[in-house]
């Protein structure tokens, strides 16, 4: 039987946390009619510790996962653009994004079923990634109003409405339910409970004087952090609803 110290130094080979914080009990995967693909940075992928992508991954089975920085030579990202069976958009903002909060979007949108393109990483880097992937540029880009206060306690998030990517694409599944196009009946809000479950293990551990780890100072809430003046000038995933 493995010890704690064990679980401290061993990964999970299917959620990739260390076995002390392994969240794949909480797991409770379902099918979608949209497919998700996430655009993944290579930092978030190796040192990430809450992983929101990779639990999402493993939650949404109509998703996969590309890591890269610049996709346009990546041969599956490449692959899945060419997938004709799906109508193809990126979730991310835009002067002319189509609002899935409202009724109006389905006019916008063919009778496919839809594939998302969400690029996960922290803010600078989701903004290198699509910066460099060209491809996506002439992408529809789909967008979503929303007065959610994002629940990733441990991060920065620079205003509300700024969501993680498993918020994200959460806020996405309930309102395609609203527009016809998804039928998940509530299954959708275990991408919450397992987010939840990690924000609240970071959380606890952070607090924990017996644990050596690579913070100097006592864990204090995102809100009690300061936000850098550069946030006022990052693109970011949501539409305003205030514009």
């Amino acid at each position: 039987m493995k010890g704690e110290n064990d679980q401290k130094l061993n990964l999970c080979l299917t959620c990739r946390r260390r076995l002390l914080t392994c969240v794949c009990s909480y797991l409770q995967p379902f099918e979608t009619n949209s497919r998700f693909i996430i655009l993944m940075h290579p930092m978030e992928f190796k040192k990430e510790k809450v992983g929101t992508g990779r639990f999402t991954h493993l939650i949404l089975k109509n998703s996969e996962i590309i890591v890269d920085i610049g996709f346009d030579q990546n041969k599956r990202f490449l692959e899945v653009l060419a997938d004709q069976t799906y109508q193809t958009v990126i979730l991310y903002p835009g002067e002319e994004t189509i609002d899935l909060s409202h009724a109006g979007s389905l006019q916008k949108l063919s009778s496919k079923p839809l594939q998302f393109i969400v690029i996960d990483g922290t803010w600078p880097c989701a903004k290198k990634m699509m910066k460099l992937t060209t491809s996506l540029h002439t992408l529809p880009r789909v967008s979503f109003d929303t007065q959610r206060i994002s629940e990733f306690t441990v991060k920065h998030q620079p205003m509300p409405g700024c969501l993680s990517t498993v918020e994200s694409i959460h806020q996405v599944i309930i309102d395609l339910n609203k527009l016809g196009k998804e039928s998940s009946c509530g299954l959708e809000d275990n991408l919450m409970v397992v987010f939840r479950k990690t924000v609240q293990q970071q959380i606890d551990l952070a607090n924990d004087p017996e644990r050596q780890g690579y913070r100097k100072k006592p864990y204090r809430p995102s809100s009690q952090r300061k936000i850098s003046k550069k946030w006022q000038s990052r693109l970011l995933f949501f539409k305003n609803s205030d514009e």
